[in-house]
């Protein structure tokens, strides 16, 4: 991935789901920010180089 400028962005979500976060991140060794970006880099690579292995759940309208 090229590095270049980034912009910093705010996400609300539920407790209950930062805390669901939190856990698979620690279990990588990663900080949350660290581990929404791995997710969001992961789904825009399949999203963009082999969306038929998507599964419903993760379609977004």
């Amino acid at each position: 991935m090229r590095r270049g400028p980034k912009k910093s962005i705010s996400v609300l979500m539920p407790v209950e789901f930062l805390y669901r976060i939190r856990v698979q991140a620690e279990k990588r060794n990663r900080s949350v920010s660290s581990y929404v970006r791995q997710v969001m880099r992961c789904y825009l690579w399949h999203e963009e180089n082999d969306p038929e292995s998507l599964i419903d759940e993760w379609r977004i309208l």
